[in-house]
């Protein structure tokens, strides 16, 4: 665990990091949503059905932009001593 943190320590490793986790979370929502968007295009999904899943989507996004804004923030504020 302590080689793993100290390969967090570089800022290069730890944005691809934070890139491939962001990914990680966003991406089976965004396909989702695509998958629902082409069924509806079809006209085998209703449309409430396609925009409560782009609305999930959405939502999902805004809050982990928001979860790693605020943890970047922290981490601004402790390196810097308040």
């Amino acid at each position: 665990m302590h080689a793993f943190a100290e390969a967090l320590s570089d800022p290069a490793l730890r944005g691809a990091y934070l890139a491939f986790s962001l990914v990680l979370l966003i991406l089976p929502l965004v396909l989702i949503w695509l998958w629902y968007r082409q069924r509806a295009k079809a006209g085998t999904v209703d449309r409430p059905m396609l925009l409560r899943v782009g609305l999930l989507t959405l939502l999902w996004m805004v809050a982990n932009a928001a979860t790693l804004g605020f943890l970047m923030w922290a981490e601004t504020v402790t390196k810097t001593g308040g």
